[in-house]
């Protein structure tokens, strides 16, 4: 099972550290280059991934 969050703002942080908090692997992808928001993931934990948007949306369950 993939997982995917679009948006990266408050919300999609907030999402990501849940994940993360679990230990699971998920993608992050904003309309922005993943590079441009690869620092914050990181912060997070090394289960978020960040990718392009195109990539993400292949993901199993997509969380907007």
């Amino acid at each position: 099972m993939s997982y995917a969050i679009i948006g990266f703002g408050n919300i999609g942080k907030a999402l990501a550290q849940a994940f993360a908090r679990k230990g699971i692997e998920v993608s992050v992808a904003t309309t922005r280059d993943p590079e441009s928001f690869a620092i914050d993931a990181a912060a997070i934990g090394p289960t978020i991934i960040p990718k392009k948007l195109a990539e993400a949306v292949k993901a199993d369950i997509i969380f907007l």
